[in-house]
């Protein structure tokens, strides 16, 4: 097995730990992205659809009363 001198042994940590931070990170951060996306994506259809039905009951209400 052929010696490597510090130099090459410190390179080649801080290469490692380079792009296992750069992998780690972007994994991390769309991990997140995800995330937050979902939980929007969530609160979006629960306002939507609390509007509609808003909507609809206003429209039922608006019906009944043009009807007397």
């Amino acid at each position: 097995m052929a010696r490597y001198p510090w130099y090459t042994k410190v390179t080649d940590a801080v290469h490692r730990l380079t792009v296992l931070t750069l992998i780690g990170g972007s994994a991390w951060m769309m991990g997140s992205l995800g995330y937050t996306m979902y939980q929007n994506g969530k609160k979006y259809e629960q306002k939507v659809t609390q509007q509609l039905e808003a909507d609809e009951k206003r429209d039922l209400e608006g019906a009944a009363s043009s009807a007397e």
